[in-house]
Protein backbone atom coordinates (compact mmCIF):
# COMPACT_ATOMS: atom_id res chain seq x y z
CA UNK A 1 0.00 0.00 0.00
CA UNK A 2 1.28 3.46 -0.90
CA UNK A 3 1.75 5.63 2.18
CA UNK A 4 2.73 8.94 0.61
CA UNK A 5 4.12 10.73 -2.42
CA UNK A 6 6.52 13.61 -1.79
CA UNK A 7 7.78 16.19 -4.30
CA UNK A 8 10.94 18.28 -3.97
CA UNK A 9 11.47 20.81 -6.78
CA UNK A 10 14.88 21.78 -5.40
CA UNK A 11 16.51 18.57 -6.63
CA UNK A 12 17.81 18.43 -10.18
CA UNK A 13 16.73 14.87 -11.08
CA UNK A 14 16.99 12.17 -8.43
CA UNK A 15 14.40 12.47 -5.67
CA UNK A 16 12.15 15.12 -7.17
CA UNK A 17 9.38 12.58 -6.56
CA UNK A 18 9.54 9.97 -3.77
CA UNK A 19 6.81 7.33 -3.54
CA UNK A 20 6.66 5.62 -0.13
CA UNK A 21 5.13 2.17 0.37
CA UNK A 22 4.67 0.25 3.60
CA UNK A 23 5.73 -3.09 2.05
CA UNK A 24 6.61 -4.38 -1.43
CA UNK A 25 8.07 -7.55 -2.86
CA UNK A 26 11.11 -5.57 -4.07
CA UNK A 27 11.63 -1.86 -4.61
CA UNK A 28 13.48 -2.63 -7.88
CA UNK A 29 10.54 -4.66 -9.15
CA UNK A 30 8.08 -1.96 -8.11
CA UNK A 31 10.16 0.63 -9.98
CA UNK A 32 10.09 -1.58 -13.09
CA UNK A 33 6.29 -1.84 -12.84
CA UNK A 34 6.03 1.94 -12.65
CA UNK A 35 7.95 2.20 -15.93
CA UNK A 36 4.80 0.95 -17.69
CA UNK A 37 3.31 4.37 -17.00
CA UNK A 38 4.84 7.74 -17.83
CA UNK A 39 7.04 8.40 -14.79
CA UNK A 40 9.75 11.01 -14.56
CA UNK A 41 13.44 10.22 -14.44
CA UNK A 42 14.77 10.20 -10.90
CA UNK A 43 11.57 8.89 -9.34
CA UNK A 44 12.34 7.07 -6.07
CA UNK A 45 10.50 4.08 -4.63
CA UNK A 46 11.04 3.56 -0.91
CA UNK A 47 9.53 0.86 1.30
CA UNK A 48 9.52 0.08 5.00
CA UNK A 49 9.88 -3.64 4.23
CA UNK A 50 10.63 -5.94 1.31
CA UNK A 51 9.17 -9.43 1.12
CA UNK A 52 11.65 -10.53 -1.56
CA UNK A 53 14.58 -8.12 -1.55
CA UNK A 54 17.41 -9.14 -3.88
CA UNK A 55 21.14 -8.69 -4.12
CA UNK A 56 23.50 -9.72 -6.92
CA UNK A 57 23.10 -13.13 -8.57
CA UNK A 58 19.54 -13.32 -7.24
CA UNK A 59 20.68 -13.67 -3.64
CA UNK A 60 18.12 -12.70 -1.01
CA UNK A 61 18.58 -9.39 0.78
CA UNK A 62 17.16 -9.51 4.31
CA UNK A 63 14.79 -6.58 4.69
CA UNK A 64 13.48 -6.37 8.27
CA UNK A 65 11.49 -3.41 9.50
CA UNK A 66 13.80 -0.52 10.37
CA UNK A 67 16.15 -0.75 7.40
CA UNK A 68 16.20 1.61 4.44
CA UNK A 69 15.13 0.10 1.11
CA UNK A 70 14.91 2.34 -1.95
CA UNK A 71 15.21 2.22 -5.74
CA UNK A 72 15.35 5.00 -8.28
CA UNK A 73 14.88 5.30 -12.03
CA UNK A 74 17.57 6.77 -14.28
CA UNK A 75 17.73 7.26 -18.06
CA UNK A 76 21.45 7.54 -18.86
CA UNK A 77 22.60 8.37 -22.38
CA UNK A 78 24.61 5.14 -22.58
CA UNK A 79 24.07 1.59 -21.31
CA UNK A 80 25.92 2.17 -18.05
CA UNK A 81 23.98 0.11 -15.53
CA UNK A 82 27.13 -1.55 -14.20
CA UNK A 83 29.17 1.66 -13.95
CA UNK A 84 26.31 3.58 -12.35
CA UNK A 85 25.96 0.83 -9.77
CA UNK A 86 29.60 1.37 -8.86
CA UNK A 87 29.39 5.16 -8.74
CA UNK A 88 26.26 5.24 -6.57
CA UNK A 89 28.33 3.53 -3.89
CA UNK A 90 30.14 6.81 -3.31
CA UNK A 91 27.11 8.81 -2.09
CA UNK A 92 26.03 5.81 0.00
CA UNK A 93 29.41 5.82 1.76
CA UNK A 94 29.30 9.61 2.10
CA UNK A 95 25.90 9.39 3.81
CA UNK A 96 27.11 6.69 6.20
CA UNK A 97 30.13 8.79 7.11
CA UNK A 98 27.94 11.86 7.58
CA UNK A 99 25.93 9.97 10.18
CA UNK A 100 28.93 8.58 12.01
CA UNK A 101 30.03 5.34 10.32
CA UNK A 102 33.34 5.66 8.47
CA UNK A 103 32.50 3.07 5.82
CA UNK A 104 34.38 2.15 2.67
CA UNK A 105 33.53 0.57 -0.67
CA UNK A 106 34.07 -3.12 -1.36
CA UNK A 107 33.97 -3.84 -5.09
CA UNK A 108 31.53 -4.03 -6.71
CA UNK A 109 28.44 -3.11 -4.71
CA UNK A 110 28.94 -3.19 -0.94
CA UNK A 111 29.53 -0.55 1.69
CA UNK A 112 31.50 -2.04 4.59
CA UNK A 113 32.60 -0.97 8.03
CA UNK A 114 35.43 -2.92 9.68
CA UNK A 115 34.93 -5.65 7.06
CA UNK A 116 31.23 -5.95 7.91
CA UNK A 117 28.60 -5.20 5.28
CA UNK A 118 26.29 -2.31 6.13
CA UNK A 119 24.77 -1.50 2.72
CA UNK A 120 24.39 -3.04 -0.74
CA UNK A 121 23.54 -1.77 -4.21
CA UNK A 122 21.85 -3.56 -7.11
CA UNK A 123 21.72 -1.85 -10.52
CA UNK A 124 19.75 -3.28 -13.45
CA UNK A 125 19.44 -2.08 -17.04
CA UNK A 126 15.97 -2.50 -18.56
CA UNK A 127 14.18 -1.42 -21.74
CA UNK A 128 10.63 -0.12 -21.69
CA UNK A 129 9.00 1.19 -24.87
CA UNK A 130 12.42 1.18 -26.61
CA UNK A 131 13.89 3.46 -23.93
CA UNK A 132 16.85 2.32 -21.84
CA UNK A 133 16.50 2.75 -18.08
CA UNK A 134 18.71 1.91 -15.14
CA UNK A 135 17.05 0.88 -11.89
CA UNK A 136 19.37 1.30 -8.91
CA UNK A 137 18.31 -0.32 -5.66
CA UNK A 138 19.90 0.44 -2.31
CA UNK A 139 19.54 -1.42 0.97
CA UNK A 140 21.04 0.11 4.11
CA UNK A 141 21.04 -1.50 7.53
CA UNK A 142 20.01 1.64 9.37
CA UNK A 143 17.71 1.11 12.38
CA UNK A 144 18.02 -2.67 12.43
CA UNK A 145 19.00 -4.86 15.36
CA UNK A 146 21.74 -7.23 14.23
CA UNK A 147 19.83 -10.23 15.60
CA UNK A 148 16.98 -9.45 13.18
CA UNK A 149 19.23 -10.42 10.28
CA UNK A 150 19.58 -14.10 9.25
CA UNK A 151 22.03 -16.02 11.48
CA UNK A 152 24.35 -16.77 8.57
CA UNK A 153 24.58 -13.05 7.76
CA UNK A 154 25.18 -11.67 11.26
CA UNK A 155 28.95 -12.42 11.54
CA UNK A 156 29.62 -10.46 8.33
CA UNK A 157 27.15 -7.61 8.78
CA UNK A 158 26.59 -4.54 10.89
CA UNK A 159 24.02 -1.75 11.21
CA UNK A 160 23.96 1.98 11.73
CA UNK A 161 22.03 1.41 14.96
CA UNK A 162 24.79 -0.87 16.27
CA UNK A 163 27.65 1.49 15.42
CA UNK A 164 26.16 4.92 16.25
CA UNK A 165 24.83 5.95 19.65
CA UNK A 166 22.47 8.63 18.32
CA UNK A 167 19.21 7.62 16.61
CA UNK A 168 19.12 8.48 12.89
CA UNK A 169 15.66 8.50 11.32
CA UNK A 170 15.37 6.80 7.94
CA UNK A 171 13.70 9.91 6.54
CA UNK A 172 16.70 12.02 7.54
CA UNK A 173 19.19 9.51 6.14
CA UNK A 174 17.26 9.18 2.86
CA UNK A 175 16.97 12.95 2.41
CA UNK A 176 20.74 13.38 2.79
CA UNK A 177 21.45 10.37 0.57
CA UNK A 178 19.19 11.56 -2.25
CA UNK A 179 20.87 14.97 -2.25
CA UNK A 180 24.25 13.24 -2.67
CA UNK A 181 22.98 10.90 -5.40
CA UNK A 182 21.37 13.82 -7.23
CA UNK A 183 24.70 15.67 -7.22
CA UNK A 184 26.59 12.53 -8.34
CA UNK A 185 24.17 11.90 -11.22
CA UNK A 186 24.52 15.51 -12.36
CA UNK A 187 28.31 15.02 -12.41
CA UNK A 188 27.86 11.74 -14.28
CA UNK A 189 25.93 13.48 -17.05
CA UNK A 190 28.46 16.31 -17.37
CA UNK A 191 31.83 14.71 -16.55
CA UNK A 192 34.02 12.17 -18.30
CA UNK A 193 33.51 8.76 -16.77
CA UNK A 194 37.27 8.38 -16.18
CA UNK A 195 37.23 11.21 -13.65
CA UNK A 196 34.36 9.70 -11.69
CA UNK A 197 35.99 6.28 -11.64
CA UNK A 198 39.15 7.92 -10.31
CA UNK A 199 37.09 9.15 -7.35
CA UNK A 200 35.67 5.64 -6.94
CA UNK A 201 39.13 4.09 -6.88
CA UNK A 202 40.09 6.41 -4.04
CA UNK A 203 37.29 5.02 -1.87
CA UNK A 204 37.46 1.35 -2.93
CA UNK A 205 39.01 -0.77 -0.19
CA UNK A 206 39.42 -3.69 -2.62
CA UNK A 207 42.23 -2.06 -4.62
CA UNK A 208 45.58 -3.46 -3.53
CA UNK A 209 44.11 -6.50 -1.79
CA UNK A 210 45.41 -9.96 -2.66
CA UNK A 211 42.98 -12.24 -4.45
CA UNK A 212 42.66 -15.96 -5.00
CA UNK A 213 44.08 -15.58 -8.52
CA UNK A 214 46.10 -12.41 -8.03
CA UNK A 215 45.89 -8.85 -6.79
CA UNK A 216 43.07 -6.38 -7.31
CA UNK A 217 44.92 -3.85 -9.45
CA UNK A 218 42.49 -1.20 -10.69
CA UNK A 219 38.97 -0.30 -11.87
CA UNK A 220 38.74 -0.09 -15.68
CA UNK A 221 36.77 2.65 -17.46
CA UNK A 222 34.02 0.10 -18.17
CA UNK A 223 33.66 -0.58 -14.44
CA UNK A 224 35.43 -3.95 -14.46
CA UNK A 225 37.77 -4.99 -11.68
CA UNK A 226 41.30 -5.46 -13.06
CA UNK A 227 43.17 -8.42 -11.55
CA UNK A 228 46.94 -8.82 -11.96
CA UNK A 229 48.30 -12.35 -11.53
CA UNK A 230 51.74 -13.36 -10.27
CA UNK A 231 53.22 -13.01 -13.76
CA UNK A 232 51.89 -9.47 -14.16
CA UNK A 233 49.17 -10.39 -16.66
CA UNK A 234 45.97 -8.38 -16.19
CA UNK A 235 42.39 -9.56 -16.65
CA UNK A 236 39.05 -7.77 -16.26
CA UNK A 237 36.20 -9.18 -14.19
CA UNK A 238 32.60 -7.98 -14.03
CA UNK A 239 31.10 -10.79 -11.97
CA UNK A 240 32.03 -13.26 -9.29
CA UNK A 241 32.18 -13.44 -5.52
CA UNK A 242 35.08 -11.54 -4.01
CA UNK A 243 36.80 -12.77 -0.89
CA UNK A 244 39.59 -10.59 0.48
CA UNK A 245 42.37 -12.75 1.84
CA UNK A 246 44.51 -10.01 3.37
Amino acid sequence: MKISEIHDANRKTVGRTVVHFDAVESTNETAKELLESDVEEGLVVVADRQAAGRGRHGRAWASPLGGLYASFILRPKEAHAWVLGLLIGMPVVKALRHFGVFAGLKYPNDAVYQNRKIAGILSEGVYRHDVYHVIVGIGVNTNVDLDKLPPEVQPKATTLKREVNLFVANEEFLDYLLNQIDDLYSRYRNTRIEFLLKDYRGQCTTIGKDRVIGKAYDIATNGALVIADDQGAKREFFEGTLEILK
